[in-house]
C-alpha cells in the first residue's frame, strides 16, 4: 500500500507556449485553473426502456489570473492573450507541477482562446478570465510511471 499524499490545488499550475510546446510561458498570479471534460448525452430511448449512450467531448481548461505587466521574466498579460486570441492562434498548453513527484500528474495539450474576459472592478486587482478550447485529444503523464 502506498503512502497517502494530499494534492494542493496551490501546486498545479498553467503554461501556455504559442510556438508549439517548445518554450512555456507561466501564467502568474492564477486565482483558478481547471480542465473541464464534458461528455454529451445521446438520448437512445426506445420501447424496451430509457438508454443513454456517450456522445461528443469537449474539453476546455479555464483560468483567472490578476493581471501583471512586467513580462520580462516570461510572464504573461492579459495584452499578450488578446493579441493570441485576435488572431487565433493555436497555442499549446501544460497543466500540471512545475516539479513534478512521482504520481503527480501533468496534462498536456493544444487549442485556441475561446474566451477572454477582462475585470476592473473598483479597489480590486484587474483581473482576467479565459478558457482554452482544447483541439483533439489530452496528453496525460504521471510522473514515475
Amino acid at each position: 500500500m502506498g503512502v497517502r499524499r494530499e494534492i494542493s490545488g496551490n501546486d498545479y499550475l498553467l503554461f501556455i507556449d504559442p510556438a508549439g510546446g517548445t518554450n512555456y510561458n507561466l501564467i502568474v498570479c492564477l486565482t483558478s485553473n481547471s480542465i473541464e471534460r464534458t461528455t454529451n448525452e445521446i438520448d437512445a430511448a426506445s420501447k424496451c426502456g430509457p438508454n443513454l449512450l456517450p456522445g461528443t467531448q469537449s474539453i476546455k481548461v479555464n483560468f483567472e489570473f490578476h493581471d501583471v505587466l512586467d513580462t520580462s521574466n516570461g510572464e504573461i498579460s492579459e495584452g499578450a492573450l488578446h493579441a493570441l486570441w485576435a488572431a487565433k492562434t493555436i497555442i499549446s498548453w501544460k497543466f500540471g507541477v512545475t516539479s513534478p513527484n512521482p504520481g503527480d500528474v501533468t496534462y498536456t495539450g493544444t487549442g485556441f482562446f475561446g474566451t477572454l474576459n477582462m475585470t476592473a472592478a473598483q479597489n480590486s486587482p484587474t483581473t482576467v478570465s479565459s478558457s482554452i478550447a482544447v483541439q483533439g485529444s489530452i496528453t496525460q503523464t504521471v510522473t514515475g510511471s
